[in-house]
């Protein structure tokens, strides 16, 4: 096990044939950096996305939230211990 450290950027889309942001905070880029325990780069990429696709969309109700996602982008991966 190694400590990985991972940094994402990700932002709400509206989906469909071409990928729309939408108005407001959430459809920004907004970048984070995660921390987690996992055996390999694949696997805390894993991790990353699971988290950050779980992820409620705020002010949406569950009937248009499948009308909108969120685009993830990974900037880096780097290992720590």
């Amino acid at each position: 096990m190694h400590l990985f450290e991972i940094e994402v950027k990700n932002r709400v889309v509206k989906k469909g044939l071409n990928l729309f942001r939408i108005k407001g905070k959430q459809g920004n880029w907004y970048t984070e950096t995660l921390c987690y325990l996992a055996d390999s780069r694949e696997e805390t990429e894993k991790f990353a996305t699971d988290e950050i696709m779980n992820r409620r969309i705020l002010g949406i109700t569950k009937y248009r939230e499948r009308e909108w996602r969120r685009e993830i982008k990974i900037i880096k991966i780097r290992r720590l211990v």
